[in-house]
């Protein structure tokens, strides 16, 4: 029997129960998995509002969904899905003159790329599942990808938010305006917002618990606190973004390095030469092609992007990249035109799908800890600190991502089912939770972040209470509480 059973959706929400249909949605891109109640394709807001007095009333759980590819069970539920892309997937308006773009949160990143180039704009914010994932997933992940360097988070790109809360009733966030719920719920922590700014990680990208600094940084941006919230404070019904130019002139260069280690030592220089990208390629996520390329199993890349707007400045930027990596790196490619450029670029992409390949049998890459991130001037020791786990675990592993953030996504190689049968396989469970403990203690101790832009989820929530202090859990747990006090949406996430 369905919760369903006798519900008259004036709106004619679909709803789906059929044990297909829950098998489907009862995973994610992460090792979890939960059989939801139903699954539903709400087709404007009013079927977000009868959907949610519903869930009220019974007190089920509530979560969005988008492509599915969290890769911590954010979007997995023991109640409702509301999955956004079948229906609620529209730009609705397009601003060129005020360079904004209002759209539903089922959008697909890579379709409203397509849209924005047939203007001269984008989006920067640009994850490897850019060709797939959603608008909704990546504000509540605060997703960014390797132009997080340059043109940082989907936070900074956040004009407006219009949402329902759990209780059915409508809702708002553009800066300093917003709806009275939401006004009372953040002016109280307007006495605490120095606090916030000087105890959050010291990082450029952090999607770790509920981003209060980012809403008192330049005043009172109110939408700020729907980034990285993961579904857990309202219902997104729409999204108002910022977009930019696309640059006139774009230069990619690959660089070799005999290792990773080798490759952190030079970041911090590299760095100077202000690029808007710089990101890690170790060889254990090499594609054929690209080893091919660069004629050796061995080694690591540097994929190193600028954008400039004067077609002369070319010449001075490789001729100050090459002295800057005099002795360390060598120029072993680069690219000046798009297509080039996203060939070079699509053996980064590709470095996900090389990880998985690593598969034998049930042993994978774990995401266990792959979305840290340190203050570049640590990542050395940070890198050292990680290998030197992997060598005392006796652990293969994959290493990649945002070097120029501090932000390398890296996983140990180990059988998943250790996770489904604690018991059976206590001693490579509490191996690989002892892996972790020393890893994160690592990052506190540093002042990073356990999340930099995958989010917390179900896995990484258990850990947050460790990265800030108890007055900012503290206050976590108050806006959780003020604006869903029913603890309907997306339940178990965050806040525990």
């Amino acid at each position: 029997m369905s919760v369903f059973d006798g519900v008259d959706f004036n709106h004619r929400c679909e709803v789906t129960t059929d044990p297909w249909t829950r098998e489907y949605y009862s995973v994610d891109s992460s090792h979890h998995q939960i059989y939801p109640e139903a699954v539903c394709f709400p087709k404007c807001k009013e079927d977000i509002k009868e959907v949610l007095h519903l869930a009220s009333r019974k007190k089920l759980p509530v979560s969005s969904r988008g492509a599915g590819t969290s890769l911590l069970g954010q979007s997995l539920s023991a109640g409702l899905i509301l999955d956004f892309t079948k229906y609620m997937n529209k730009i609705l308006d397009l601003d060129l003159q005020l360079n904004t773009v209002l759209v539903q949160p089922g959008l697909v990143k890579g379709l409203l790329e397509k849209e924005l180039k047939k203007h001269n704009k984008f989006l920067p914010p640009n994850p490897a599942s850019g060709n797939y994932c959603t608008i909704g997933g990546m504000v509540s992940n605060n997703s960014s990808g390797p132009y997080g360097l340059g043109y940082g988070s989907i936070l900074e790109y956040l004009q407006r938010i219009d949402l329902v809360y759990s209780d059915g009733s409508d809702g708002f966030a553009e800066g300093r305006d917003c709806d009275p719920r939401l006004r009372r719920t953040l002016s109280s922590f307007i006495s605490s917002s120095r606090d916030f700014l000087t105890s959050y990680p010291d990082v450029s990208k952090n999607s770790c618990g509920y981003r209060l600094d980012a809403v008192f940084t330049r005043g009172f941006d109110s939408q700020n606190i729907f980034a990285a919230s993961e579904g857990t404070l309202a219902i997104l019904d729409s999204i108002k973004l910022k977009i930019k130019d696309l640059p006139l002139f774009r230069s990619l260069y690959m660089v070799h390095f005999p290792n990773v280690l080798s490759a952190c030592s030079y970041a911090k220089k590299i760095l100077r030469t202000n690029p808007v990208a710089l990101e890690l390629l170790d060889e254990s996520v090499m594609d054929a092609n690209i080893k091919s390329t660069i004629a050796t199993e061995n080694g690591c890349l540097l994929f190193i992007e600028y954008f400039y707007q004067t077609e002369g400045e070319i010449d001075n930027l490789q001729r100050t990249l090459t002295d800057t990596i005099q002795l360390g790196g060598k120029i072993i490619d680069d690219a000046h035109d798009l297509i080039s450029i996203n060939n070079l670029w699509n053996s980064r992409k590709n470095a996900l799908n090389t990880a998985i390949k690593h598969t034998v049998g049930n042993r994978k890459p774990l995401t266990l800890f792959e979305d840290t991130a340190v203050s570049i001037n640590y990542i050395y020791d940070y890198v050292t600190h990680i290998l030197k786990l992997y060598k005392e675990h006796n652990l293969s592993y994959v290493i990649y991502g945002h070097l120029g953030n501090g932000n390398l996504h890296t996983r140990p190689i180990t059988g998943d089912d250790i996770f489904i049968d604690k018991w059976s396989h206590r001693k490579q469970y509490e191996a690989m939770e002892s892996l972790t403990l020393s890893l994160f203690t690592k990052v506190y101790d540093l002042r990073g972040t356990i999340t930099a832009e995958h989010g917390d989820g179900i896995s990484r929530t258990p850990y947050i209470k460790n990265v800030y202090n108890e007055h900012v859990v503290n206050c976590f747990r108050q806006i959780k509480s003020s604006l869903d006090p029913l603890n309907i949406l997306n339940p178990g996430k965050i806040v525990m």
